[in-house]
Formats: structure tokens, C-alpha cells, sequence
């Protein structure tokens, strides 16, 4: 008997060991690298294909956005059996959006081995679109329906969202679903065949089996196996290009969600592409999800019009989105991943149109995809959803053609901004400390010094805290991340901290090392950030110190330090209860009524820190000239300046400023219901030099003589300008 059992395991090993050699021998891995991911008008992108076994027939064929699907010829790499090569040259006038490369071996329609990449070239046009709003029973030609109406807007991606209620909208044996494999009725099929022949790239929605109570601590397994699944069945389809996370999260917890879901989707494919739309309640959820790996697309939300909830009430103004998706967008640069802004097109109570839908009006979609549009190197923008509120509810309600009309002429708007101005960052950037329990900073602290800056008439980008790789959530950051302060130096960075009072280590030491090494600081009180011990010493790096509080009316300039404001200069103050300073070896720039000082600039080491005692609100409103004196002083320690002066704005504005070979571009933003006159007074022109206003919108000249380099211009309510100043 115990010789029986012994044959018996040795035939099951043996078993075992053949099966394990047949697999490795059937199966074939296909990597797929491309160089460059992003790529601009006139690149030629290489493209290398890897097979494991060099025995197996390969093919390729090429997603273009809008376009369609053609064959990517492979051509086999000499004295490198199994590699192949080819190149894609972005000629002429290229679709903008994401390609897609799809490598297999075997049959088409079920390929043996799969190979995905992806290639970005300009802005993603992207939409949520949901199988429920398709007749099932003619799938194809309503998708294609939509796709040209989407088409229209400049629309070149696609998340196909809520694949699963009551039932799966896919063949699932999974999920509760009344679809069998072949089915006609399959939407999710109808999508992605139609992106294959249109040329829209799609990622899958992923959550868990929502068709059955499912317990939490199995609902990641649930959404790992549903992945597999539809992976499994669409994956022969080149408009797969990656899944999307059903779930959205707004504080950190949400950053170990999203790595596990990421790896998932890699270990899938690494060519395939994970991405999320997170809230950004939590500002730092932004820096923790900008370092995962794995994770490649992040839409951040600008959760306008969802703050008018019944359960949420915030009531965010428009100009919001730029703040929250600037916010996210900070963070992308570490791991330089694909950001997209977000405008809702849904409106809550008071921002319905009407009872019976739920889309919103034209006053709420333009502003939001003109406030979109002013921010910084952003890789496009998301809606949610035009898809449902747009496309679908116009059928029954004619009355939307003018919500229609938003997205259109705000996307006429957005490419203009984008393509001209926003396409580049500002030297001007706020920076969100790392902070566990300041959770109210963000709304007490950043929120009223960003709509300073928008009365300043100054544009700014926002960077989140974003910690080391190895010190990712749940725990806490002992490190400051080193790849962050020598990429603010070579960018010429001036950091922004409004009303901190204090750090971490994690910060306080690489701030300090930041400015020690040539770095710019601008701190606006009433509180200026202490430090960690062994860290910096306040008076040391601000230049002052900390006393009593007291009552101040008004504030003097004792040293003109540019040339808008002089030596002498008084200025009234709302009675403002602020602690009274001491300085420590700084330069005292202004002081208030009784000697103390307001305003001080200290040098510290190789670089320069400018303190303004009052808050950036009543700064903005009080002394505004003297604001901007400082920061041009500031900007100088890097040899730059602000190019222009934006007078006459408020803080319902949003700017996006951009210097040129010839002069800079502007976009202003008026989110007022009534017009506004502003003045823009060009900067750092030489006399006797030919200058000339252009409109970018009209492509006509405004102004055009020698030395005229301030102009007036009216912003009607709600609507932008876009100016052009050469010299």
C-alpha cells in the first residue's frame, strides 16, 4: 500500500511537471515599450515589441483617436530574435488624444498572447458613458449616435461607466446578468467594437458585484476577479486601453485602494493604463496618489456643482474648479501622470433645470469649463456626464440645446486657453504642507489667500505635499521626499505659505534646505510656520518673532523696494488683531502705526524669504502695490519677474498668464453676472519699443504704437478675454 502511495504522488508530480512545461511552453509573453509617452507635433515615436518565444506569428495595429484602428507594420530587429520595431511619425496635423498600440499572436478575435501601449499626444477629451442609456436592442447604432454627437465637442476618450446594477451589462458568470457570451445585446461589446472602428479608447469601470450584498472586507476580491473577467472577454479589442475604479474616495485612505486596484490592472497587462477621479476634501490625497506607480490617469473632480447636494450644502463657487483641480494637478509631476481637469454637467435643488432631469444651465457649464481651462499643464478635461445629461436627456427636452451650447462654446474656449496659455506652470505656486489633523487649512487658510491672488490679478499653480515612495499611507512620513526640492529650484519655484503655523519635520526641513540653497519663500500671517525641533529657527529663516497680540490701523512704508509703491507710502487698515513682531537681522520693507514691523524680507543663505504679516486677503484688498512689489523683489532673487499687471479684478476671477519669446499671453476669466473693466499694464518693456495688443479670440489687433503698453478692456459677465501682448 505504501508503495502504491508513493507511485501515485511520483505520477501526480510527474503530472503536475508536464502540465507546468506545456503551460510555459504555450504561453508567450508580449512587451510593448514606446519612447516617447508624450509626444508633440513633428516626433517620431519608436515602438519596440518583445515576444518571449521567438516561434509565434506577431501582429499590431494602430488606435488613432477619432480616426480608427490601422496596421502597425513590425519590422524584426537584427541579431535580436523575437524583438520587432516600428515607428509612428506625428506629421502633418495629427488627432490629438491617446493611441493605442495592440500587439497579439494566434487569431484576432482570441488571441494566444496580448502586448498593449499607449501613446499621449495634446489634450484627452474624455466622457463618462453609461450601457444602461442604450437601446440593448440595437446597441451599434445608438453608440455610433453618440459618439458623433460627442464627436462634436472634441470628444476623443471614453469611460464606460456603471457596468453593473440590478444585473451585469456584460456576460458575466460573476455577477447576476441575463447576457450570454455572443450576445447582440452586449453594450459593453457594442462600445468598445465601435471604439476599435471610430477610433475611441476606453477604460472599463470596475466595481464590485453590485447584483449581491457583498460584505466590505470581500469587495476588493470582487472588483479584482470582475477585472479579470472582463479582461478576459474584451481583450482582444485594441480600444481597451485600461480600467477605471467605480469607486471614488476624498481622503487618504483612498491611496491604498487605488495601488491595489493599479497593481491589479498591471498585472493584467503592464501596457494597460488604471485611473480614478478622486474628491479632494483632503488635499494631501493628491500627493499620496501621485505616488503610485501603477497608477496612470486621475481625474480630479472640481465638485461644483455636486457641493449643492442636500447632504453636502458647500455651495463651491465656479472658480473653485481651478483651485481643486489645480490642487491635483500639482501632484502629477512626480511620476508625470495623466491629469485631467472635470466639469459637471448635473446640477442639485437649485441648479436643475427643471424636476424632470438633471442636467444644469448654461450659466453653471461655460464658467466651469472656462475655470477649467486656466489650469496649468493640464492633459485635458473629463465630463460627467455629457453621456447622460447632454445627449440622452435632449431627446425628451429640446430646451437643453442651450446646455449643449455650453459644452461647445466652452470647449472653443478651453482649446484656445489651453493650447496658448495654460500649457505651461507658473513660477508663483502655493504649497500644502504635509498635516494629519489641520484638515480646515485648506478652507480657512487656502481657499481666501487663492481668491487674494485673483484679486492681485496674479495666476498660481498649488503643489501638495507628496511623500517619499517608501513612506506611503497609512503611515506616517518621518522623510522629506528629496526629488521634490531640487526640481523647485531648477523651475525657478517662489513657494507660497498662507497662514501656517507650522510644520512637520517632513517639511520644515526641506523648506529650510529649499531657501538655504537658493529657494524663494512668501509667507502672509497672521500666523508664520514654526518649526520641529532641530529643524529651522523662525526668526532665523522669517526673520522675526512672535509677542503679544495687538489691534493695528494702519501700515507705512519705510523702503521702496520696486516701482509702484514709495518710500513713505500710507496705508489705512481695517482694525486687524494681529500678534506684534519683533524682527532678527531682516530688512524691514513696511511697519505698522507703532513701529512693529509688517512687512520684512531676510536672506538666508543663498535665498530670500519675504514675510507680510497680515493675512493674503487683506493684503490683496489693502495693499495691493506693496504686494506685488514684494514678489517682484522676490521673483528677482531667480532673475524673472511678473510680465503684467492685472488691475481691476476680484476674487471671482481666474487667470492663466504665460510668457512668451515676444512678449506674454493672457486669459481672464469673469465669473461676475456683470462686466468688469481691467487694466493691464505691460511690465519690463524698454522705451521707444513698437508693441501690439492682439485679441487671440478675434485674431485682430487691438493696439498697436510705440510705447503703449497699458490697455483697458471690458470682460463681459460670465465670459473671458484672451490677449496677446508682442513687443
Amino acid at each position: 500500500m505504501k508503495t502504491y502511495l508513493k507511485f501515485r504522488t511520483l505520477l501526480v508530480l510527474c503530472f503536475i511537471l508536464l502540465a507546468f512545461v506545456s503551460c510555459t511552453q504555450k504561453d508567450v509573453i508580449i512587451k510593448v515599450n514606446v519612447n516617447p509617452f508624450r509626444v508633440q507635433r513633428g516626433d517620431t515615436v519608436k515602438i519596440e515589441v518583445e515576444l518571449s518565444k521567438t516561434n509565434k506569428t506577431v501582429q499590431a495595429v494602430l488606435l488613432k483617436p477619432t480616426i480608427g484602428t490601422s496596421e502597425l507594420l513590425l519590422e524584426k530587429v537584427h541579431g535580436k530574435p523575437g524583438v520587432y520595431k516600428a515607428e509612428v511619425i506625428l506629421d502633418n496635423e495629427p488627432p490629438e488624444g491617446l493611441y493605442a498600440v495592440h500587439v497579439w499572436t494566434g487569431g484576432k478575435e482570441k488571441p494566444s498572447a496580448i502586448g498593449k501601449t499607449t501613446f499621449l499626444y495634446g489634450k484627452m477629451i474624455v466622457d463618462f458613458c453609461y450601457p444602461s442609456t442604450f437601446d440593448k436592442n440595437n446597441p451599434d447604432e445608438e453608440f455610433s449616435k453618440y459618439l458623433q454627437d460627442f464627436s462634436e465637442t472634441g470628444g476623443n476618450c471614453l469611460i464606460a461607466h456603471g457596468l453593473i446594477g440590478k444585473t451585469a451589462h456584460f456576460p458575466s458568470k460573476i455577477c447576476r446578468s441575463d447576457l450570454e457570451s455572443g450576445s447582440p445585446k452586449d453594450v459593453i461589446e457594442a462600445i468598445l467594437r465601435n471604439g476599435d472602428e471610430k477610433g475611441y479608447p476606453v477604460l472599463l469601470s470596475v466595481s464590485w458585484d453590485l447584483t449581491r450584498e457583498t460584505h466590505s472586507k470581500d469587495r476588493m476580491e470582487s472588483i479584482k476577479s470582475i477585472m479579470d473577467e472582463l479582461y478576459e472577454i474584451y481583450n482582444h479589442h485594441p480600444s481597451l486601453v485600461g480600467f477605471y475604479t467605480y469607486l471614488e474616495g476624498s481622503g487618504t485612505y483612498f491611496a491604498p485602494y487605488m495601488r491595489e486596484f493599479s497593481d491589479n490592472v498591471k498585472k493584467l497587462n503592464p501596457g494597460l493604463l488604471s485611473g480614478c477621479s478622486p474628491y479632494t476634501d483632503d488635499p494631501m490625497l493628491a500627493g499620496y496618489l501621485g505616488i503610485i506607480e501603477s497608477l496612470d490617469i486621475i481625474i480630479y473632480q472640481g465638485q461644483v456643482m455636486a457641493s449643492y447636494r442636500p447632504d453636502n450644502r458647500q455651495k463651491y463657487p465656479i472658480r473653485r474648479v481651478k483651485d481643486f483641480c489645480s490642487l491635483g494637478i500639482g501632484a502629477k509631476q512626480l511620476q508625470n501622470k495623466i491629469a485631467l481637469t472635470h466639469v459637471e454637467l448635473f446640477g442639485y435643488l437649485e441648479n436643475k433645470i427643471s424636476p424632470d432631469h438633471s442636467t444644469t444651465s448654461y450659466e453653471n457649464i461655460y464658467p466651469q469649463i472656462l475655470s477649467a481651462a486656466t489650469v496649468t499643464e493640464n492633459d485635458g478635461i473629463s465630463f460627467f456626464t455629457y453621456n447622460c445629461n447632454i445627449h440622452r436627456n435632449i431627446k425628451k427636452f429640446p430646451e437643453l440645446e442651450q446646455s449643449r451650447k455650453a459644452v461647445i462654446d466652452g470647449m472653443n474656449a478651453f482649446n484656445l486657453i489651453h493650447d496658448k496659455i495654460s500649457n505651461k506652470p507658473n513660477n508663483l505656486t502655493f504649497y500644502f504642507p504635509h498635516s494629519d489633523w489641520v484638515i480646515e487649512r485648506w478652507n480657512n487658510c487656502f481657499l481666501p489667500a487663492l481668491d487674494a491672488f485673483r484679486t492681485l490679478g496674479i495666476a498660481v499653480d498649488i503643489l501638495p505635499y507628496v511623500p517619499r515612495l517608501s513612506e506611503d499611507y497609512p503611515y506616517w512620513p518621518n522623510h522629506p521626499n528629496d526629488s521634490v526640492m531640487p526640481r523647485l529650484l531648477k523651475d525657478k519655484k517662489v513657494i507660497i505659505l498662507p497662514d501656517i503655523s507650522g510644520f512637520k519635520r517632513t517639511d520644515s526641513d526641506w523648506i529650510e534646505k529649499f531657501v538655504k540653497e537658493g529657494g524663494a519663500v512668501i509667507a502672509f500671517g497672521p500666523q508664520i510656520p514654526m518649526a520641529r525641533a532641530s529643524s529651522y529657527e523662525r526668526k532665523e529663516l522669517f526673520g522675526v518673532e512672535e509677542s503679544e497680540l495687538k489691534k493695528h490701523s494702519s501700515l507705512i512704508v519705510k523702503k521702496a523696494i520696486g516701482k509702484r509703491i514709495s518710500e513713505g507710502k500710507k496705508y489705512a487698515l481695517p482694525d486687524v488683531s494681529l500678534p506684534l513682531w519683533k524682527t532678527e537681522n531682516a530688512k524691514v520693507i513696511a511697519t505698522f502705526e507703532d513701529g512693529s514691523p509688517a512687512v520684512v524680507i531676510k536672506k538666508y543663505g543663498k535665498g530670500t524669504v519675504a514675510t507680510i504679516l497680515i493675512d493674503a486677503k487683506t493684503a490683496a484688498e489693502q495693499i495691493p502695490g506693496l504686494v506685488r512689489d514684494v514678489i517682484d523683489y522676490v521673483m528677482a532673487s531667480y532673475e524673472i519677474s511678473l510680465p503684467i499687471d492685472i488691475l481691476g479684478t476680484n476674487e471671482n476671477v481666474n487667470i492663466a498668464v504665460t510668457e512668451t519669446e515676444t512678449g506674454f499671453r493672457l486669459a481672464v476669466i469673469n465669473l461676475n453676472p456683470q462686466s468688469m473693466e481691467i487694466t493691464l499694464n505691460a511690465l519690463n518693456v524698454s522705451e521707444n519699443t513698437n508693441c501690439e495688443w492682439f485679441d487671440l479670440i478675434s485674431e485682430k489687433s487691438i493696439k498697436k504704437s510705440k510705447d503703449n503698453i497699458s490697455l483697458k478692456l471690458q470682460i463681459p459677465g460670465t465670459d473671458y478675454i484672451c490677449v496677446e501682448f508682442k513687443k
